[in-house]
């Protein structure tokens, strides 16, 4: 529920402040605010979006139609704005002409709002069942809570922005449209590359890498347009002392109290659906939506005969326990191990998937699930190879010990990614030195191999096997396939 409903915030909170400030702008003095004019526009947009989005992923078009759409809107935005800051003409035809171009900004984008919620449903569907249940419930709630609290962000704004001038409202529609011109402008270059209308270099890249790094800040700056509004609105709100009150006739005196209570209401309004917008953004952005992170690994040192050897005891609880172990080439290789019936019975395995890699995986009372795809296991199952289980480790349980052989930890090293800097020996020369100072390295066997010099390499490469000995290579993943 909480994705849908701040997605449907992120993607629709600029239609509403443009949609506010657009009322404002086109309103003549004293005269009556076009509420259904651009209702009709933005709800005809949203239809188009959500129509045109899935008939175009459909029939291959998804790119051409979406660079097109960004196009459109940019010129339309750009056009509209252009007309309302630069014009100062109040004539009937004028006006009708900032209105029409207000109302095509308007619903264009609506259009590009709706289609970019629509790829979010698409990528996350409302429901993983064909039946009406608790998260279809909740999801659609989540996307009606959005849609009311978009709404009511159109009046707070056409309020906000008549008590503060046509400048000031000017002002903020030019910022909010900045921002939507620099994300349009980089959707449009990404699509033009695509579609081969335009070299792709790696400058163009680059922007529009850094334009969708920080994309996602751009509804937190919306907001703080609003915010700023509504303090300026609560500044200039009316006032009337108590002695100006006790000159008054009852019914004036009533009035005049209505209006600046009225007033306040609506600063309240603002202050309450800012703060619940906010707080909505704040935690899914900062918290829910952070992907899962395993535990820390101990890590543990072999003993001289280069075993690693863990206590039953210390497994009693159920519980996972992660561990680690560096390789001599750097290549941290993680483990865990975990009682599988509350007696001896231990699996021990890789924290690893054949399937899906190295992310690992977390235990959910009596199940273990792989990050990566989500895939829960039933803890009895965990030490038997298959599926997303996690890669067996062969071991050996004797004296209430688990041993674990370095060797067979080193075999395993492919299966991770994670490599840090250790002290290394070139196999020519002997010489120490730091991994990641090294001048050259090599592969043999699946294992790294640092050299001092490029002549060291060479000599190396010739008969490995008169440096290192002979060696079992490394295990591999390659599409669930181990092999050596």
């Amino acid at each position: 529920m909480l994705a849908y409903l701040v997605n449907f915030i992120h993607d629709f909170i600029p239609l509403s402040l443009v949609t506010g400030m657009l009322i404002v702008l086109v309103t003549p003095d004293g005269g009556k605010r076009p509420y259904r004019s651009f209702f009709i526009a933005a709800v005809c947009g949203m239809l188009a979006g959500f129509i045109i989005q899935p008939v175009a992923l459909r029939h291959e078009m998804a790119t051409a139609a979406r660079t097109a759409l960004h196009g459109t809107a940019l010129a339309a935005a750009l056009f509209s704005v252009a007309l309302i800051s630069l014009s100062a003409s109040r004539t009937r035809r004028w006006a009708t002409i900032v209105r029409g171009a207000a109302l095509f900004f308007a619903a264009t984008l609506a259009t590009a709002s709706a289609w970019s919620f629509s790829v979010f449903i698409a990528e996350k569907s409302l429901t993983t069942s064909s039946v009406l249940n608790t998260e279809v419930i909740l999801n659609v709630g989540g996307i009606l809570a959005g849609l009311a609290l978009s709404a009511f962000l159109v009046p707070l704004t056409v309020h906000m922005g008549a008590r503060n001038g046509r400048r000031a409202v000017t002002g903020v529609l030019l910022f909010v449209t900045a921002l939507l011109v620099l994300r349009w402008s980089s959707d449009l270059l990404l699509g033009m590359m695509r579609l081969e209308m335009i070299e792709l270099t790696s400058a163009r890249v680059s922007i529009v890498a850094k334009i969708g790094k920080y994309s996602a800040t751009f509804s937190y700056l919306d907001l703080l347009m609003v915010a700023l509004l509504s303090l300026a609105c609560f500044l200039k709100r009316p006032k009337v002392s108590a002695a100006e009150l006790s000159e008054m006739e009852p019914a004036e005196r009533r009035k005049r109290c209505s209006v600046v209570l009225l007033e306040m209401r609506w600063f309240r309004g603002a202050f309450a659906s800012l703060l619940v917008v906010l707080t909505l953004l704040l935690f899914h952005d900062l918290y829910a939506s952070r992907p899962p992170r395993i535990s820390k690994p101990l890590h543990l040192q072999p003993d001289a005969s280069g075993v690693i050897k863990v206590k039953i005891e210390e497994l009693g609880d159920g519980n996972l326990h992660r561990y680690a172990y560096v390789t001599g080439d750097g290549h941290v290789v993680r483990f865990f191990m975990i009682n599988r019936s509350g007696g001896k019975k231990i699996g021990v395995v890789y924290d690893a998937c054949m399937l899906c890699g190295d992310m690992g995986y977390l235990q959910d009372k009596n199940e273990v699930i792989c990050i990566a795809c989500n895939v829960r296991i039933f803890i009895p199952s965990i030490g038997k190879a298959g599926g997303c289980n996690p890669i067996p480790l062969p071991h050996v349980i004797e004296g209430g010990q688990v041993s674990v052989s370095v060797a067979e930890l080193d075999k395993g090293a492919r299966y991770f990614s994670e490599v840090v800097p250790v002290k290394v020996k070139d196999p020519v020369t002997g010489r120490e030195m730091i991994s990641r100072d090294a001048h050259q390295r090599d592969e043999y066997k699946g294992r790294s191999y640092f050299f001092e010099s490029t002549e060291s390499l060479e000599r190396f490469r010739a008969d490995p096997e008169k440096y290192i000995g002979a060696k079992e290579s490394r295990y591999y993943r390659v599409q669930g396939f181990q092999g050596a």
